[in-house]
């Protein structure tokens, strides 16, 4: 894949667990992709202010600086944009009280993800190359 030669799109998305460790993961209106909440970085954002701000839009959820652990980056191709490459900044969110999801904006679906269900899902590339592995270790 030429990744120079395609269209580049930057966001910040959240890898949201409940107190079960399981991976909460949103679907996109019209698109088959399960991914993680977050979304494009706004010009003169910050990825942390990009992805409190997409956490609050797409499903109701208030989180502070604090709760934020940065997982790492990782650039794959969008699965929603033709011949465009994500370049994405993950962040954790670890709730210690249930919740569940007001989905709002493009959110047509939300799932809680655990070890049994979890292959029942398309992942969007960015959670599946990315975040999967790591999740999958919380539970070895």
């Amino acid at each position: 894949m030429y990744f120079y030669r395609m269209k580049h799109i930057y966001i910040a998305s959240a890898a949201i667990l409940n107190d079960k460790n399981e991976l909460l993961l949103v679907r996109k209106n019209g698109s088959p992709f399960f991914q993680l909440t977050g979304g494009k970085i706004d010009p003169n954002e910050t990825e942390i202010e990009t992805v409190i701000r997409e956490i609050k839009e797409e499903i109701g959820l208030s989180v502070s600086l604090d709760q934020l652990t940065y997982l790492g980056e990782h650039q794959t191709q969008a699965v929603n944009e033709v011949d465009t490459v994500v370049h994405g900044s993950i962040f954790i969110v670890q709730l210690n009280t249930p919740f569940t999801p007001k989905i709002a904006n493009e959110i047509e679906e939300f799932a809680w993800l655990n070890t049994t269900n979890f292959q029942k899902y398309q992942w969007a590339h960015l959670a599946k190359e990315f975040v999967q592995p790591w999740w999958l270790q919380l539970h070895s």
